[in-house]
């Protein structure tokens, strides 16, 4: 028994640093993968650290948390996406082996941590430790959002293979906000499902200073959300803080958060415009001033060229007068030669256009045409590339109609255990708890549609930590969890 007390202080606090190591460490890369520009990062080898002691007591207990049945549906996903690869390699061989292999790995490193969190959780007093971890990492990530907006602090990114070699930069004027995330659409995804936990939080917590301290982090993190500027993400935490405040039947909360939230999308400079032009909105009334950048096309415009006047020439006799009669000027035809037109558009507008364009007619049509190469197990990871803007395309891409169902189950599960506990007669606590993880988890599933989330690894290793949270919460019994 003392054993494994011992070990489940250990899972505990592995997970604790966890949640403040990943959000709060920049993606400096450790070792380079041939082939790609993802690479080997210190958090791997954390991760690595927490499944080989999870894996060691498991060992001796016979792997309980395989009993679970959502454990079960996500050990059915890593052998369906295993058969994928198989079938990628062996018959329809367009994929690189090894980038494959990676892929692969790296979808069970981020949800081996389901099984840790999973393992880790006794007592009720260990999910708030979590949730403050977190709400300090969360602090920590906003802090340095800011000094990158307005400080020129570092930046560390991954949007291309020279600047995921661990370059140093800074934002310009109208780069959006990433902090330590590498990318502003992972910042944000986290974002929403720490708004989601702030709410649960302090709809359930009965210390003031613990309230106060969420929602100070739940402010911050909202103004870090709107210098990120992703509309999928706000509309996700709208989703997901109204599912949140309605479960737990804060009505009176309603008004006073969507009313705080509307305005500050109104009044963003950068997200309100982008929602003005996906849904084509004046907003001029409510702020005059629109950045612009210039835009350059090539246009066809008439060049001026040399004329030349003959002239007659006399022949003068002796007393003879010369009439000149009128010059004629002759003038060619001009040749139209390609010049430079300066057409000024506005900065967010060109960006909205490219954001879905390369949606819509480049990257989800390649997912399509993978599902439609092989229906059941699809083409393979890696083999439709790095992004697809859409992680249930994506799934049905890569792994097929048999892959895409085994993921979807994992959460059809999920949200039917997490209804059947919500009847029982919980503590505010217990119930907060429960709806907020809950709420995190539509918010990224939400955000899913319109981003590769569940491959954002600072994203995935969080989610998959609040799973293992939340389904060891409801696959226990009440009466058990000491308060």
């Amino acid at each position: 028994m003392k054993k494994r007390q011992k070990s489940f202080n250990i899972l505990s606090l592995i997970i604790i640093t966890l949640l403040i190591f990943i959000p709060l460490y920049p993606k400096f890369p450790l070792f380079n993968v041939k082939g790609t520009y993802v690479a080997i990062r210190i958090e791997d080898f954390f991760v690595a650290f927490a499944v080989l002691v999870w894996f060691l007591g498991e060992f001796k207990r016979g792997f309980l948390s395989f009993k679970n049945r959502v454990g079960q549906l996500i050990l059915l996903y890593w052998l369906v996406g295993g058969l994928s690869l198989l079938s990628a390699l062996f018959i329809t061989k367009n994929i690189t082996p090894h980038l494959a292999f990676l892929h692969f790995l790296r979808r069970i490193e981020y949800m081996s941590l389901f099984f840790v969190a999973f393992c880790s959780l006794k007592r009720l007093e260990e999910v708030k430790s979590y949730f403050l971890s977190l709400f300090l990492a969360t602090a920590g990530v906003g802090i340095y959002a800011i000094g990158q907006k307005f400080f020129d602090w570092p930046v560390v990114s991954t949007m291309n293979e020279e600047f995921s070699k661990g370059m140093l930069l800074q934002l310009t004027e109208w780069t959006r906000v990433n902090s330590t995330f590498a990318g502003h659409y992972d910042l944000a995804a986290f974002l929403v499902m720490i708004l989601a936990l702030v709410l649960g939080f302090i709809g359930g917590v009965g210390n003031k200073l613990e309230k106060i301290f969420a929602l100070l982090v739940g402010i911050f993190a909202f103004w870090v959300l709107l210098l990120t500027a992703s509309r999928i993400s706000f509309a996700a935490y709208l989703l997901a803080v109204i599912f949140v405040l309605l479960v737990l039947k804060k009505y009176w909360w309603l008004p006073p958060v969507l009313v705080f939230s509307l305005l500050g999308m109104l009044f963003s400079s950068d997200l309100g415009q982008r929602y003005a032009l996906t849904f084509n909105i004046d907003l001029s009334a409510i702020s005059s001033r629109l950045p612009h950048q210039e835009a350059r096309i090539a246009s066809l415009l008439p060049i001026p060229t040399p004329t030349f006047t003959p002239t007659p020439t006399p022949v003068p006799g002796f007393g003879q007068k010369v009439k000149i009669g009128p010059i004629f000027k002759i003038t060619p035809t001009p040749t139209p030669i390609p010049t430079i037109v300066e057409v000024w558009r506005p900065t967010t507008e060109v960006a909205v256009e490219y954001s879905s364009g390369i949606r819509f007619k480049v990257e989800w049509p390649r997912a399509i045409r993978a599902l439609i190469k092989n229906p059941f197990l699809g083409t393979g990871y890696s083999s439709i590339t790095l992004a697809t803007d859409n992680d249930y395309l994506r799934a049905l891409g890569e792994t097929g109609i048999l892959g895409f169902l085994a993921f979807v189950l994992i959460f059809l599960e999920v949200g039917k255990e997490v209804l059947l506990y919500l009847r029982q007669n919980l503590s505010p606590f217990l119930r907060g708890v429960v709806v907020g993880i809950s709420g995190a988890m539509l918010g990224i599933l939400i955000n899913a549609t319109f981003i590769d989330v569940f491959e954002a690894s600072k994203v995935a290793f969080v989610f998959w930590i609040l799973m293992g949270i939340l389904v060891k919460l409801v696959s226990m019994k009440t009466e058990k969890i000491s308060v």
